[in-house]
């Protein structure tokens, strides 16, 4: 099936994450990547920005993770980005992943990522209600 994709590449936020006490001292730095995929037939007729999938609602999304309480774990941000991107009725599929860049000396970063369609997600949700 032909589709559109809407990607979001490397977007830095700082925010108060993780378990480790030494990660509980202060904000660190992550990178968010996000693909949507969304069916042609969601977006026939593109004449002005309407009529596309934003990227700008989920930068400022991101962006606001910065004012967030401490999150101890970064599922919990992954499944709040999944959950605003399918906001979008015409979003069909999400992959995202989020990287933590300054966990460890020894790594250039540690993350996690998912690739789901709609129906898996809304199936995935219920299982974990």
């Amino acid at each position: 099936m032909s589709h559109y994709t809407c990607t979001i590449v490397d977007a830095h936020a700082t925010v108060h994450l993780g378990v480790h006490a030494f990660e509980k001292t202060g904000p660190q730095d992550i990178l968010v990547n996000v693909t949507l995929t969304i069916p042609f037939q969601a977006m026939r007729k593109i004449r002005d920005l309407s009529d596309t999938v934003d990227y700008e609602p989920i930068r400022d999304f991101i962006q606001s993770w910065s004012q967030r309480e401490h999150v101890e774990l970064i599922e919990h941000l992954l499944h709040d980005l999944v959950d605003f991107c399918f906001k979008d009725e015409r979003v069909a599929h999400v992959e995202a992943s989020i990287k933590k860049t300054a966990v460890f000396s020894e790594v250039e970063g540690v993350g996690i990522g998912v690739n789901t369609s709609r129906l898996d997600w809304q199936q995935l949700q219920g299982a974990r209600e």
